[in-house]
């Protein structure tokens, strides 16, 4: 590893604290607009991690990947999915199935083996440990809000965080994926988040709520 890679690789793990206050914060919070929020801020912070490997690495595919990050998660997806609270006019409030403190401590444990998980491998990749972690982290939180949440837009939350994991654990692995590779992600990511976004409306519509949970009283 040359020394380009090992700037590449602190920067990536300096912002990793960041990154996983961000996914503690996200099992404590109990508004769903304060979800989108610390989703922007996350994907800000990725932003960041891509721009410093396009500097370190002089890579100019990875300046236009940091600029469709900045103007899909951190612009883009937060605004159309605050527009979406707004339109549904339902209530903001999140009714996960778990008190904040329980999430809390969930979070901070699946932090603990994120860490555990990718010790060994990060030493012998050579590879910043402390991003690795976070990216299984995220993975972890993003899987986790998805089973724990009631809300279709909560879930919604965290697909977009467990693709930010995807995302960082890739970046940290290889310093970034081609951009062809890059762009038909993206591109999946949105119509999934166009889907689930008419699947939303579609709920509120047939059952004025969006608790998927009362949507098993539909089995017969």
């Amino acid at each position: 590893m040359d020394l380009v890679q090992i700037a590449a690789g602190k920067t990536l793990s300096s912002s990793a604290v960041f990154l996983l206050m961000t996914v503690l914060l996200l099992a404590a919070a109990r508004r769903v607009s304060t979800a989108i929020i610390l989703f922007a801020l996350q994907s800000a912070i990725i932003t960041a991690q891509v721009m410093a490997t396009a500097y370190t690495e002089k890579a100019a595919e990875a300046w236009i990947v940091a600029a469709m990050v900045f103007a899909l998660k951190v612009v883009a997806i937060p605004s159309a999915l605050l527009w979406l609270v707004e339109q549904l006019k339902v209530s903001r409030a999140m009714e996960p199935s778990l008190s904040s403190a329980k999430a809390v401590f969930i979070t901070a444990l699946m932090i603990f083996l994120s860490y555990a998980a990718v010790q060994p491998y990060a030493r012998e990749s050579r590879v910043p440990e402390d991003a690795l972690a976070a990216a299984v982290a995220l993975i972890l939180t993003g899987a986790f809000l998805m089973v724990s949440q009631r809300k279709a837009l909560m879930q919604i939350v965290g697909l977009l965080v467990l693709e930010n994991g995807i995302f960082l654990a890739a970046l940290t692995t290889t310093f970034g994926m081609p951009l062809i590779i890059e762009i038909g992600i993206f591109f999946d990511l949105l119509m999934g988040i166009l889907i689930m976004g008419i699947f939303a409306f579609r709920i509120r519509d047939t059952f004025d709520h969006l608790d998927v949970t009362k949507l098993r009283q539909l089995r017969g």
